[in-house]
């Protein structure tokens, strides 16, 4: 038997609804993504026409262990009536296993690219149509730079105790980035964002000698700024959300897939400034009759 590397791995497969569990994420695909990243992977052994795969499910910790459930049609031989009957399907290998696990690894990733993409077109569709920074749009920033650093609390992160520190004051700077706003109905021109620590340890500290972590106004992002081209909003924080979207965390330390740390997030960032317009007009409305 091989000797399984460890990594406190949880995957399962839903043959019936078609749908992929890693860690605390799940996705439902579609026919067409089904067909195209699982079916490849599960046909024959693990799913066929009258081999059908109800569920999988894998966990390499504490102990590695697997179960699979299929269903097979068979036929009565006493009434001669086919039917179909479940099953606990055992007969592969361990090492047949794992790789089957690193197969579904791989059509959960691609998936998640695929979200990634079409997320990245509404996002920039959103993101022009808006103008100006309201407070339900930072609002959901925040948010999202929360939710995208949430690794960084976790006791075994793999960060020492003085980057914990500067993550916590990372984290607080971006809870406190709506209260620049005096009002609900405000918006504002331009609003200041803090770097985040990777970005000051790769980027910052090496070319500042003696520098500390925000120790300095140049450790601040000023959206729109003078380094964006035109000084256009819309494309200030298009660049920055893309290149969050594509930042590489250490989540799979944690069993959390890291597209989908971010994807997940940015679904409710999208929502939200879906929802900013309709409410932006409604609190002007209420305004203007006020007014009269």
């Amino acid at each position: 038997m091989a000797t399984p590397n460890l990594t406190n791995k949880t995957i399962s497969v839903s043959g019936l609804n078609k749908t992929i569990t890693r860690g605390g994420y799940s996705r439902t695909f579609t026919d067409k993504d089904w067909a195209t990243y699982v079916d490849p992977i599960i046909y024959p052994l693990w799913d066929s026409d009258k081999d059908i795969l109800i569920s999988f499910h894998y966990a390499d910790s504490p102990v590695e262990t697997w179960k699979c459930e299929k269903k097979k049609y068979v036929r009565n031989h006493t009434t001669g009536e086919y039917f179909w009957k479940p099953y606990i399907f055992t007969e592969v290998e361990i090492d047949v296993v794992q790789k089957f696990v690193s197969d579904l690894d791989e059509a959960f990733d691609a998936l998640l690219s695929v979200e990634f993409e079409h997320q990245s077109v509404r996002l920039k569709k959103a993101v022009e149509a808006t103008k100006g920074l309201s407070l339900s749009r930072i609002k959901g920033w925040r948010d999202f730079f929360l939710h995208s650093s949430d690794w960084t609390m976790l006791l075994d992160a793999p960060i020492t105790d003085a980057e914990r520190e500067d993550w916590k004051r990372y984290r607080q700077l971006c809870r406190e980035l709506p209260d620049q706003f005096e009002s609900g109905t405000q918006v504002l021109s331009e609003i200041k964002v803090p770097i985040d620590p990777i970005v000051y340890k790769k980027n910052y500290a090496p070319y500042n000698e003696g520098s500390t972590y925000l120790g300095s106004d140049d450790q601040w992002i000023t959206f729109p700024g003078k380094d964006v081209p035109g000084g256009q909003l819309e494309e200030a924080m298009k660049r920055y959300i893309d290149l969050a979207l594509q930042l590489s965390r250490p989540a799979p330390l944690f069993n959390v897939p890291s597209v989908s740390h971010i994807v997940d997030p940015v679904e409710g960032l999208l929502k939200q400034i879906e929802r900013e317009k309709e409410l932006l007009e409604q609190a002007k409305a209420q305004a203007a009759s006020e007014s009269e």
